[in-house]
């Protein structure tokens, strides 16, 4: 039967007026309900789900749950049931357009529309999740948008065949595949409500982007994208700002145990880094999932994905396959910690000291030179008024501060002066040093935000900088701890430990990506440990070993 066929026909009670919609599984039309005497959104889906006892029984069973749902931004489900064999839902009439429609007509949305979206979509999800219903198929087509962009989520669990695999070959979850999580691709993966959360991220990306998470050739590369690439950063588009990138980091994690607890949380980190954004505050304010938080980092095992290895198995490091990165070896490097919570150090003026690219970088050109002549005469007089002002300063001491006078037997004359508690010694200050006209040290500039149980040094029970080297970057992912520390000559060096055995890695000369993130390559072997704002990323040969999303980071 052709798309549209039924417009003018009657089904069951209700007079099919016009065709609003073509989905994967069915067909949606305006609709005119005898009975009740109203107009209704009507779903009629494919005559070859009702051939499945297993899924009308779920069918049922979740559109009775759906109905009960009083949260606003459900499309309030009226009736559902069978006719001639085709199982049908009965839904309110909205008037408006799906979020794909409105991304295709008026492209990306501002940050702060999309989250209002996000907010309402994730409270229909939650009151869904409560009463034990997964939605499955988060997507822009199953939101609908009023003209005051009031949104509601449409379609629970209907659009769906007894598997993903009758899904895929009906073709209707071929849409879908872009908000897909990885575990929907594993055929012995029970679903769970954080399908939903990752689909969600994928809706807020596309909402800032204008585009889908991953833009593949093929079904088959876009589930690879979705199993192995890491979540892209919508900071890459202008005008999206980079604290979104964290959220979607967590919110799209490949181990549904590191994404957001509840769609509520994913919307409230998205508002947290949409007001930290538009207030450009200087401490960053967390978006990690609380669930992350609340426990102890030690718990958390590493997670990536294995070159050739199974998607949820742990990560393949080279040459040791259970401790590790390569490199890390055990022990504590950091040495013993002397730190004092009661007195934090505040760093408030900006770094006067210039820093270069990179310490391999050239060194700036020497000025032009000039005559020495001037700088020759100019030493001499300053040395002839410094050594009048001395002799004069004994004199004066010997009259004035309690000096006495005396003669050795040589006829040498000393002059022996009672120490003034006010004057400086070579105890209390350095020659020629004056306190009210010498510069102060030039001050560090303060870090861009917080992370805890740490100080200036990195962190408190390690890894931290060496003594005088204050840490440019600090950071926590949920399997290990990063501190990039600089010298007093301006170059960096790296120090990273594993949360689970406090192995630990230092390599010299991390390169900064101007943005606060830094990469560092070990020497022996090429890997890099690619530090940022939203993961800790270890990768050898053009292959990722890990990717580990960042639950705390700050910089300066």
């Amino acid at each position: 039967m052709v798309a549209g066929d039924r417009a003018g026909s009657r089904f069951g009670q209700y007079e099919l007026r016009r065709l609003l919609g073509v989905g994967g599984m069915g067909e949606v039309y305006d609709a005119y309900d005898t009975v009740r005497d109203r107009t209704v959104a009507l779903k009629l889906l494919d005559v070859e789900l009702a051939k499945s006892p297993t899924y009308v029984e779920r069918f049922r069973r979740e559109s009775r749950t759906a109905a009960r749902l009083q949260e606003p931004h459900v499309i309030p489900v009226h009736d559902w049931g069978e006719v001639d064999g085709v199982l049908f839902i009965d839904m309110r009439l909205v008037s408006g357009r799906d979020l794909k429609a409105y991304l295709t007509s008026e492209g990306p949305m501002p940050p702060g529309r999309a989250v209002e979206v996000v907010e309402q979509i994730a409270s229909a999800l939650d009151a869904a999740h409560q009463s034990g219903l997964v939605h499955r198929d988060i997507k822009p087509a199953n939101i609908l948008l009023t003209g005051e962009l009031f949104a509601y989520l449409v379609d629970f669990g209907i659009a769906h065949a007894e598997s993903d695999v009758q899904l895929t070959s009906m073709g209707s979850a071929i849409g879908s595949f872009a908000y897909m999580a990885p575990e929907r691709f594993e055929h012995s993966t029970a679903i769970s409500p954080s399908v939903d959360i990752y689909a969600l991220a994928c809706v807020l990306y596309e909402s800032l982007t204008g585009e889908i998470p991953f833009k593949t050739d093929s079904n088959l590369a876009t589930i690879r994208a979705h199993m192995m690439t890491p979540p892209p950063r919508p900071s890459a588009r202008p005008g999206v700002p980079i604290t979104f990138d964290q959220v979607i980091a967590i919110g799209m994690a490949k181990d549904p145990a590191r994404r957001y607890a509840t769609a509520g949380e994913l919307a409230r980190a998205a508002r947290a880094a949409l007001v930290h954004a538009e207030h450009g505050a200087t401490t960053r304010t967390s978006v990690a999932p609380t669930h992350l938080i609340s426990h102890v980092p030690q718990a958390f095992p590493p997670i990536g994905y294995s070159p050739g290895g199974h998607p949820s198995g742990p990560v393949g490091y080279p040459g040791d396959h259970s401790a590790g990165p390569v490199g890390y070896s055990s022990g504590d490097h950091s040495g013993p910690v002397d730190y004092q919570a009661s007195q934090p150090t505040q760093f408030r003026m900006p770094y006067a000291e210039p820093l270069r690219e990179h310490p391999s970088a050239p060194l700036p050109l020497p000025p032009p030179q000039r005559s020495s002549l001037p700088i020759v005469v100019g030493a001499l007089v300053g040395a002839v008024l410094v050594m009048g002002g001395l002799l004069g300063w004994l004199l004066l001491s010997g009259k004035n501060n309690g000096g006495n006078t005396t003669t050795t037997a040589g006829g040498t004359t000393t002059i022996a002066t009672t120490p003034d508690a006010t004057a400086p010694t070579a105890a209390t200050a350095p020659p020629y040093s004056n306190p009210a006209t010498s510069p102060a040290p030039a001050a560090l500039p303060p870090f861009a935000g917080s992370v805890s149980g740490t100080d200036a040094q990195g962190f408190v029970a390690g890894p931290r900088c060496n003594a005088d080297n204050p840490a440019y970057a600090i950071g926590r992912t949920t399997a290990s701890r990063v501190v990039i520390c600089r010298t007093g000559v301006g170059r960096y060096y790296y120090k990273g430990a594993r949360i689970s055995d406090g192995a630990g890695i230092e390599i010299d000369d991390p390169v900064p990506d101007g943005s606060g993130g830094f990469t560092a390559t070990n020497g022996s072997d090429g890997t890099q440990y690619r530090v940022t704002s939203t993961a800790l990323t270890i990768v050898q040969g053009g292959a990722t070993l890990a990717d580990e999303p960042m639950i705390e980071y700050t910089h300066r």
